[in-house]
């Protein structure tokens, strides 16, 4: 599920939050990097749980229609599929993906009124009208009511409430759920596909945490005659932290490409920081990887890889 742009953006965040506020020892800052890495999974269970809690007001309705003293043609005609068709139930019966989902503490439905009012407005779109009455299409009305509910202002807040960085994470966790629901009906522990990779997590984002957290200084040295025209003092704090960040990845990841790096890190200034430090990152590392080529510092390994 976690790429490696997604570490590195959990990296970036946990070296950024301890530069505020009080001192944070490396163990500290291990562990709010895999509480982060760890929070994205839980997120994405919450998500799934909700979205199929969503189509249990499908029920309800069938229940109300179906009681109407007057009822017309449309209430009799009424059926609850959005819940009892085959993909939503492989989900509804799946006991492993129960299992974890508690597991993870990611069960827990915080408002149902919510998703009372986010179904009751989906329910009237042409879209799902037009479902229930053919009573086919289930792939495609579950990655609407995916779209709609992850749109909703409501639904959204439930979200935020549950995870903090649920705008970062917010298009890993949807990416990841249309390809849940494109491989409907799922039978075990399917889940399991998009537990964090601990090699990933470990080695690679560790790694780079510990280094950044380690050789603080001597980044900051490598790093400072190359700021032409800018005092060190003056770069954004959160471009320090990604220049830090490149460097290690060009010294101590002998596997990933320097241009991979640079270009990685460019975008992700684009995302995380000011308008001018993709030209600012850029042009830094640029510089940064010659010199550090020049002196041997940089030296890769692996098929393609040798500068």
């Amino acid at each position: 599920m976690l790429s490696r742009r997604n570490i590195r953006i959990k990296v970036l965040q946990a070296l950024y939050a301890a530069t505020q506020g009080q001192e944070t020892s490396a163990e500290e800052l291990y562990q709010l990097y895999l509480q982060s890495c760890q929070r994205s999974y839980r997120l994405l269970l919450f998500t799934l749980n909700h979205l199929v809690a969503t189509t249990t007001f499908s029920l309800k309705e069938e229940e109300v229609r179906a009681a109407k003293l007057l009822a017309n043609e449309e209430d009799k005609q009424f059926k609850a599929s959005l819940y009892h068709n085959p993909l939503t139930q492989s989900l509804v019966k799946n006991k492993f993906l129960k299992t974890e989902t508690a597991r993870m503490k990611a069960d827990e439905i915080k408002d149902e009124d919510i998703l009372r009012k986010v179904y009751g407005e989906f329910s009237k779109t042409e879209d799902y009208i037009a479902y229930w009455k053919k009573g086919e299409d289930h792939l495609e009305i579950l990655l609407k009511l995916l779209k709609f509910c992850i749109a909703h202002p409501l639904f959204e807040e439930l979200l935020d409430d549950f995870s903090p960085a649920w705008s970062d994470d917010k298009s890993l966790v949807l990416g990841t759920l249309k390809k849940i629901l494109k491989g409907l009906p799922l039978e075990g522990p399917f889940y399991e596909e998009y537990i964090p990779d601990q090699i990933l997590v470990e080695e690679f984002g560790q790694g780079m945490l510990m280094n950044v957290w380690k050789h603080n200084e001597e980044l900051t040295r490598n790093i400072g005659p190359l700021l032409r025209n800018w005092d060190v003092s003056r770069v954004a704090v959160l471009d320090m932290i990604l220049l830090k960040m490149a460097v290690c990845e060009f010294i101590y990841f002998p596997s990933i490409p320097t241009k991979v790096t640079l270009n990685e890190f460019v975008e992700i200034a684009k995302l995380y920081s000011t308008e001018k430090s993709k030209e600012f990152i850029n042009g830094v590392l640029d510089r940064l990887m010659k010199d550090l080529q020049e002196a041997g510092k940089i030296k890769k390994a692996g098929r393609g890889l040798v500068e």
